[in-house]
């Protein structure tokens, strides 16, 4: 019995500390909002990145990689 009992006030302890903020009318903290949050934040990171990208491709041929060694037959 006691045990059961452990168990129900971490699972009430945790949905306060979830939805705490939101049963307070607090909407800035709430599970949701960080949940937005974050998707907002990686939305504009994967955007910025695809924008990026896009810049150095436009007008630009690609590059031809750069030969650093003398090859193969060079005698020294």
């Amino acid at each position: 019995m006691k045990l059961q009992n452990t168990h129900l006030l971490i699972v009430a302890a945790l949905a306060l500390m979830t939805n705490g903020f939101s049963l307070l009318g607090l909407n800035h903290g709430s599970a949701g909002a960080l949940a937005r949050n974050i998707e907002c934040v990686s939305s504009i990171s994967r955007n910025i990145q695809v924008a990026e990208m896009l810049k150095q491709l436009t007008g630009n041929p690609p590059c031809k990689p750069q030969m650093t060694s003398a090859g193969p037959f060079s005698f020294s």
